[in-house]
């Protein structure tokens, strides 16, 4: 994603709570110390501008911070100028590790919740598919999986995935707050990372 996409997507983000000399200001922050931060850092560069900016309110800085992750997620993952065909059909790819590793992420979160949570979290995800802005056969192989747990057996590119669990993570925020969000986060992305030790595809690669 290139620096100056991302940083206009990181503006629209903020615009529905900044403006003027304020949103130059969090501009300025997100530029000096998260630019090159995986989006999950958003969580402290929502809490700086809060603090920062006497934004006390809890709900605002989730509300916040699902503003900048939606903002991130909407960004184009096709190259400019891609033939709309060629991305139209995703290629097969059975043995894809950064479709499983993502899976394989997901359940682990979805199973590391009260039966009640990980049922919403796999409806919100069910729900949200459409935000993904992807060819119909990638959001029906998704769709597949979180409703009947049927394998995932074409290719998908690796900022769909990360846009996949950027969505988790939003739910998981509106559920939970940006505190245990994180720590639950955390903790299943360790459990991966022992699972998939030495594996072709690190987790983290999907934050």
């Amino acid at each position: 994603m290139e620096f100056e996409q991302k940083k206009r997507a990181i503006e629209a983000g903020l615009k529905p709570f900044l403006s003027g000399d304020s949103l130059a200001y969090a501009l300025q922050i997100w530029e000096t110390r998260y630019a090159q931060e995986p989006t999950f850092a958003l969580q402290g560069f929502t809490s700086e501008l809060c603090d920062s900016l006497t934004l006390t309110m809890p709900r605002a800085r989730i509300l916040m911070l699902q503003s900048l992750i939606r903002a991130l997620n909407n960004l184009p993952v096709s190259a400019p100028g891609a033939d709309a065909k060629t991305s139209a059909a995703p290629s097969p790819a059975p043995n894809n590790d950064a479709v499983k590793v993502c899976v394989l992420l997901l359940d682990t979160l979805i199973r590391s919740l009260p039966r009640t949570d990980g049922e919403a979290l796999r409806q919100y995800l069910l729900t949200h598919l459409t935000q993904l802005r992807q060819p119909e056969p990638v959001r029906n192989a998704l769709r597949d999986w979180l409703s009947r747990k049927q394998t995932i057996s074409i290719s998908i590119a690796e900022p769909v995935l990360t846009q996949w669990v950027n969505l988790a993570y939003v739910a998981l925020c509106e559920s939970l707050g940006p505190v245990r969000a994180d720590q639950t986060l955390h903790k299943a992305i360790m459990q991966v990372e022992t699972v998939t030790a030495g594996a072709g595809f690190p987790v983290r690669q999907l934050l």
